[in-house]
């Protein structure tokens, strides 16, 4: 199985997991493919740890440090997690930070 990681936009509001970029979750074939756009591709990894374990890492280098993160599936019907990083500032301040996980499990 393979992980790609992507950072997801900015939300609106930043306490919230981000909205699935998959316009048609209920799992029905559209007449038209909808374009995906899940945002900036960070790497692609073998697993969700190794995932995971890239924005660790990348904190660390900044200085950062992740105190939590958070995932789940949108629905059954897609191969898309939404995946919330809450990471420590400088200054002792926090903020979240929103990923996607895309699976190529059942393509």
């Amino acid at each position: 199985m393979t992980i790609e990681l992507y950072k997801a936009p900015d939300a609106n509001n930043p306490t919230e997991h981000p909205e699935s970029p998959v316009s048609n979750v209920a799992g029905e074939l559209p007449d038209d493919e909808p374009s995906l756009d899940f945002g900036n591709l960070l790497g692609t990894f073998s697993s969700r740890e190794d995932a995971i374990a890239h924005i660790n890492q990348q904190a660390t280098d900044q200085g950062l440090a992740v105190l939590d993160t958070q995932s789940s599936p949108y629905n059954e019907y897609t191969h898309v997690e939404w995946l919330t990083v809450i990471v420590k500032q400088k200054d002792q301040s926090t903020q979240n930070e929103s990923y996607y996980l895309v699976t190529d499990e059942g393509y």
